[in-house]
């Protein structure tokens, strides 16, 4: 949750842990027969948005079957923790 302390000054954000907001974000959004990974490590930061690259562990899933768990991710994410990510949909290679 995001503080409700007004005076209280936000921890600054690192790579790292936008990365692992992102990895638990999406946990619960999984599919069953594949996994959306985030582990490439590509994290850009364009204020006020973090960009984070995510991409199915198989070649076959077409981008819009994974696409609206990353925006259900990203809503948990921004509504929880206040932190704006957009999770971006790559395929592998």
């Amino acid at each position: 949750m995001p503080t409700s302390n007004p005076t209280a000054r936000p921890k600054p954000l690192t790579r790292q842990t936008v990365l692992a907001l992102a990895r638990k974000y999406l946990e619960p959004h999984q599919p069953a027969d594949y996994r959306l990974e985030v582990n490439r490590g590509e994290v850009k930061k364009h204020d006020p948005f973090w960009y984070v690259v995510v991409e199915p562990s198989r070649t076959d899933v077409r981008v819009y079957d994974y696409t609206a768990r990353l925006v259900e991710a990203e809503m948990d994410l921004r509504e929880r923790e206040g932190v704006n990510v957009l999770l971006v949909p790559v395929m592998p290679v």
